[in-house]
């Protein structure tokens, strides 16, 4: 007999093509290390890689001096920044363009104005038609204004004074409304015409308004004796008052960058070998801008500062981002070695992290909220369901540490993660169903309101503080749970995952596939209850998936539901149809019921786990009955692989427990006199019949493990083949 352990690595014709495929798993497991850990680094800020991770807080002392290593500057904060802008802008004048044109032609209409009012009292000798003709003429002139016109007051004169008084208000320039303009603090203008700039201040500008008011009062001032005259110079003046004063928001904005641009970056110089933290000293908001300060510049000037002291720190980061993924590749290739050679689950972990390390950034990093908000629990309960405890326990402590590394070794966040997410992960262990996620939630959710108060409470901090925290670890729990249930059918779906929670649903013998099967092949439905029974034992003796073995057991056959009347536990007693059937055709229609079973699993979108269970569960087997039959009927003895089963050949525990459970419940069948030692005979006849035909030799299980399993199978067969007490008939009652 074989060892029946299962290599890592499929075997090839020769030692070269087994080099170069080793060379290529485990160079995808390289780059997808390095991915991660690049993606990891990218997401986070870099300015953070070339702060120092003892950073000092504001008023504490130093405890050691921290001198530069080169000379840089120091740059202004954030703040002071925003308040040279507010400053600039707040003191930047409103830009107006003074356009000279618009007095010659003013003055221009003006002499219009007065030359066809002449005309008309030229026309009309009787100032009673003058009236009417210079009402039908300039209607929007009030009363005092036509009887102006139409006297014989010398209007040169009157003339004269109007272009005086509008030639200076349109010399110093007039605005629509000051109100309107964009002042800032200075309140000040630039008056841009072209013989050069004049700044005026608010109050001294000239709008029409305050242009109408002027008018009056210089009127007044001239004809203060004739009422008549003032009114007419005011009416008759307001027709000719037009702004001659915009306002340039092109140039405004020009200037605006202008000044912008002026504005410096830095604020100071340090000195190469300056002291910029001396020891206990008290730490200022001063010391910690040229510490800011010293890692920008180290960000910005690259090598070109200092070689070292750029490299080093991007190498510091990178060497203990990917120790911890070296750590959890190694725990993943010792210990869980079918987690670690399987791609898919590979790169669903990978997702994970990196989704998590997204989260960790938006939260801490964009959004700036507090590290109680980030949901570092989302990962540990996602991989223990979809994997399993082991593997998500070793997860969330490499996520804490990478998590304290990433934030400056702070190992608050480590420590919360590690915490929680562990309770995390023990709390969904036995969740069996979707609905029962109310105990997570419950549990990280007390973790979290746990470790904050005691944390904060050694802190000091205040009362308020440690309650709204508080708050923070339950809204935390609860919208962590919710997002896992919502993460776990995509993930499932992506990485083609079937966790216990999916197989539950599964085994629920309502489902429309197995009703089909107990209808139209009520036989084979009994089979295939029986054959899950034995699998369940077998796989719970060997530390096997007793819920998968059990699940894959009720399916394994149900493309027999297409053709029943052709397998033997479906007929009923009555008479095969594979005695009008020639030993080829009747191979075919056993071999259809794998490729049936596999279409009506892919078309009812059952995971890839199950469907392994049609495809393995008769491996490569022999139809050892229609062969010998078509052997009697002189067949040649070469055509044994046109009466085998396609395979292929069991690829895991579960499956091949399946294979064994589904022969020894069929033999059993047949079995003369059942008893306990004769169904035990039975038992490893069929298991060594399967070892020696190789059909075991892809399934990892070992000599151990089938004696179990052998001993496990016996109960169960024997309590289905229990005597039973006979009853004696009822005897008749005589009167």
């Amino acid at each position: 007999m074989s060892s029946l352990k299962k290599s890592i690595f499929p075997k090839n014709n020769s030692e070269k093509n087994n080099v170069e495929h080793k060379t290529v798993v485990y160079g995808f497991r390289a780059v997808l290390a390095l991915v991660t850990v690049a993606v990891i680094l990218f997401l986070f800020p870099i300015s953070s890689i070339y702060e120092s991770i003892n950073l000092p807080v504001e008023g504490s002392i130093a405890k050691e001096d921290l001198v530069a290593p080169f000379t840089f500057p120091v740059l202004k904060s954030q703040e002071e920044l925003e308040q040279n802008k507010k400053m600039v802008l707040s003191n930047l004048p409103v830009i107006l363009n003074f356009d000279a044109t618009k007095w010659d032609s003013m003055a221009t209409e003006v002499k219009s104005f007065f030359t066809r009012v002449d005309s008309i009292n030229r026309s009309n000798g009787i100032p009673e038609s003058r009236i009417r003709s210079l009402r039908l003429v300039f209607p929007h002139l009030e009363e005092e204004g036509i009887f102006l016109l139409s006297t014989d007051e010398d209007l040169d004169i009157f003339q004269t004074n109007l272009l005086a008084i509008l030639r200076d208000f349109y010399q110093t320039g007039m605005v629509e409304k000051v109100e309107d303009l964009p002042f800032g603090d200075n309140r000040k203008a630039l008056i841009q015409s072209q013989i050069g700039e004049v700044a005026i201040s608010e109050d001294e500008l000239l709008d029409i308004s305050k242009a109408k008011e002027r008018l009056l009062s210089l009127a007044l001032v001239k004809f203060e004796h004739d009422q008549l005259l003032v009114k007419a110079m005011y009416e008759i003046g307001n027709r000719f008052l037009l702004p001659n004063l915009t306002f340039d928001s092109q140039k405004m904005e020009a200037r605006k960058q202008m000044a912008l641009n002026a504005i410096t970056q830095h604020k100071g110089m340090v000195l190469k070998g300056e002291i910029i933290l001396a020891k206990n000293q008290t730490v200022t908001r001063k010391d910690l801008d040229k510490l800011y300060s010293l890692s920008q510049f180290r960000i910005k000037t690259g090598l070109k500062s200092d070689p070292w002291h750029f490299v080093f720190p991007l190498l510091g980061r990178i060497f203990f981002s990917g120790a911890v993924i070296l750590g959890l590749a190694l725990f993943l290739y010792f210990v869980k070695p079918h987690i670690f050679f399987d791609n898919t689950k590979l790169l669903m972990i990978a997702s994970i992290l990196i989704l998590q390390m997204i989260l960790t950034y938006l939260i801490l990093f964009r959004w700036e909220l507090s590290e109680y908000l980030i949901p570092v629990t989302i990962a540990s309960m996602l991989l223990t369901i979809l994997l399993d405890l082991e593997a998500g326990l070793v997860f969330t402590f490499s996520l804490g540490i990478l998590l304290g590394v990433l934030n400056y070794f702070d190992f608050k966040l480590a420590f919360i993660t590690i915490v929680a997410g562990s309770l995390g992960c023990f709390s969904v262990k036995e969740v069996a169903h979707r609905y029962r996620f109310y105990r997570p939630m419950l549990y990280v959710s007390f973790a979290y309101v746990v470790f904050i108060y005691f944390s904060e409470s050694l802190k000091l901090s205040p009362s308020g503080d440690i309650l709204s925290l508080c708050g923070y670890g339950l809204f935390n729990g609860f919208i962590s749970t919710i997002l896992t249930i919502g993460l776990l059918p995509i993930f499932e779906s992506v990485f083609d995952v079937t966790t216990d929670i999916t197989l539950l649903e599964l085994s629920d013998l309502n489902h429309p596939l197995l009703k089909r099967l107990s209808l139209e092949a009520p036989g084979t439905y009994h089979h295939s209850i029986i054959v899950g029974n034995l699998a369940e034992a077998g796989a719970k003796a060997i530390g096997a998936s007793t819920l998968l073995a059990r699940v894959g057991a009720y399916y394994h056959d149900i493309g027999k539901v297409e053709k029943p009347e052709y397998f033997v536990e479906n007929q009923m007693g009555a008479k095969s149809k594979h005695e009008k059937l020639t030993p080829s055709m009747s191979a075919l229609i056993l071999e259809s019921h794998v490729k049936e079973g596999v279409e009506m699993a892919e078309e009812a979108n059952l995971p890839q786990a199950v469907i392994d269970f049609i495809h393995q569960h008769h491996g490569t087997t022999l139809m050892s009955y229609f062969y010998n039959k078509a052997l009697e009927q002189g067949a040649k003895q070469d055509l044994e692989d046109e009466y085998r089963y396609p395979g292929p050949k069991p690829h895991s525990k579960e499956t091949a427990i399946v294979m064994l459970a589904d022969a020894v419940e069929a033999a059993s069948r047949v079995l003369e006199d059942p008893k306990p030692s004769r169904i035990k005979s039975l038992i490893k006849k069929i298991i060594d019949s399967k070892l020696e035909a190789g059909e075991l030799s892809n399934s990892n299980l070992t000599f151990q493990e089938l004696s179990a399993i052998q001993h496990a199978f016996l109960p169960v067969l024997i309590s289905i083949f229990h005597p039973r007490v006979e009853y004696p008939e009822p005897v008749e009652k005589t009167t």
